[in-house]
């Protein structure tokens, strides 16, 4: 596999309403020692609907890691621990995750609770710091999220204004320098279209109208992506979830464009292989997938991964990072000596770290957490999908989390 050079380097670095209950609820844990307590990790996510492929990523990572650590023994104060997963269906609505989030922590003693969606998670952050006290496991990329001053977060992903710079240089590079927006229009989904925009301007690039899209509802995308063709475009970028965003692509390449892909970092390349043609997405930037990773666990977890989900499903990284999380977590409850004080798990986070096993280790392992909250692993990388179908890795350079 190649590598770019990594070039230059950047600074490192509500209250809302309480609906109705989910209407699903699932539960998933290993086999424990059957000795000791029985502590819960909640899930709230979309679990039905529209978003529900992008849910069921997420809780297959958290029911293979509780089922690994769990298989491995927990140990807290010198007395062993059972991890149980329990879940929640919000079906992205942000008021239902956090009237779900409420129940888990409250009926379940839940210490973690875990969300993958900025909008309820920034609701979640309204009461977990309060009458109802716990740790929330953030998968989000949204900065906002540490910016909150919330005490008791985890944010996993990396900030996803790191990679507008080296998405606009590298399409740049394999394209030219106009860019056309058929981004989603979900609230994250405009972040990351202003990021990309002021990227590509400062580049010296020139920007198409926005003719971004709800991927969540339009399904016939050749209106679209016609009108932002007119604009004769050399890139295009594009994101929501991977069905829609493969779908898009492929409409803009039977509609003859042969341009470059900036590919925003919800949806994911390989996983879209699976929708469309790996023809329509060649001459794209996007996240890294999974597979590409070489950590010390990757190829057992990827091994792991197809048994229990099978060979025609791709682990995102939706799958591993949360994965990765609930170790490190875990790990901070056996260094806190406290299953059940969300302040102590949060605080011994950083001497978890190390103390992780390599196993737990399969996507960019974090080396640090920030004061906010933010998980760091200090060689990010995107990749360049070249014309010949391989994967290049794109050193990114992390910006700072700070307004």
């Amino acid at each position: 596999m190649n590598s770019v050079p990594r070039n230059g380097s950047r600074k490192l670095l509500a209250s809302a309403a309480i609906g109705t209950l989910a209407l699903s609820m699932a539960a998933c844990g290993g086999e424990g020692s059957g000795d000791g307590d029985t502590v819960v990790i909640g899930y709230t996510g979309p679990l039905s609907g529209g978003g529900a492929a992008y849910g069921e990523n997420v809780q297959i990572g958290l029911e293979m890691a509780v089922d690994d650590l769990n298989a491995d023994g927990v140990e807290v104060d010198g007395s062993p621990i059972t991890l149980e997963l329990k879940s929640l269906d919000d079906k992205y609505a942000p008021s239902t995750a956090a009237s779900n989030a409420q129940r888990l922590a409250d009926q379940d003693d839940a210490p973690v609770v875990v969300s993958p969606n900025a909008g309820a998670i920034k609701a979640i952050q309204q009461i977990n710091d309060g009458r109802s006290n716990f740790l929330i496991s953030a998968y989000t990329s949204d900065p906002a999220i540490v910016q909150s001053g919330n005490p008791l977060t985890m944010m996993i992903p990396p900030n996803f204004e790191s990679y507008a710079a080296e998405f606009t240089e590298t399409a740049m590079k394999h394209g030219g320098k106009k860019l056309a927006l058929l981004g989603t229009q979900s609230e994250y989904g405009q972040q990351w279209t202003k990021s990309i925009t002021d990227a590509w301007k400062d580049a010296g690039g020139k920007i198409g109208g926005d003719n971004s899209i709800d991927y969540a509802t339009v399904s016939d995308f050749a209106g679209p992506v016609s009108k932002a063709l007119a604009e004769k475009p050399d890139a295009i970028f594009v994101g929501g979830p991977s069905q829609p965003t493969a779908l898009i692509m492929e409409e803009a390449r039977k509609q003859g464009f042969e341009g470059s892909f900036l590919v925003m970092d919800q949806a994911k390349l390989d996983e879209m292989a699976t929708v469309t043609k790996l023809d329509n997405l060649k001459n794209s930037v996007g996240v890294l997938p999974v597979s590409e990773y070489e950590d010390p666990g990757t190829a057992d977890f990827l091994e792991k991964y197809a048994d229990k989900a099978g060979d025609k499903k791709v682990p995102t990284s939706e799958t591993a990072l949360n994965y990765q999380g609930i170790a490190i977590i875990a790990k901070a409850m056996e260094v806190s000596g406290a299953t059940d004080d969300p302040a102590k798990i949060r605080e011994a986070i950083s001497d978890a770290l190390p103390k992780v096993d390599d196993k737990y280790k399969v996507n960019g392992f974090p080396e640090e957490i920030t004061e906010q909250g933010h998980l760091l692993n200090p060689n990010l990388e995107a990749t360049y999908l070249n014309g010949d179908g391989d994967y290049t890795k794109v050193p990114i350079d992390q910006v700072s989390d700070d307004k």
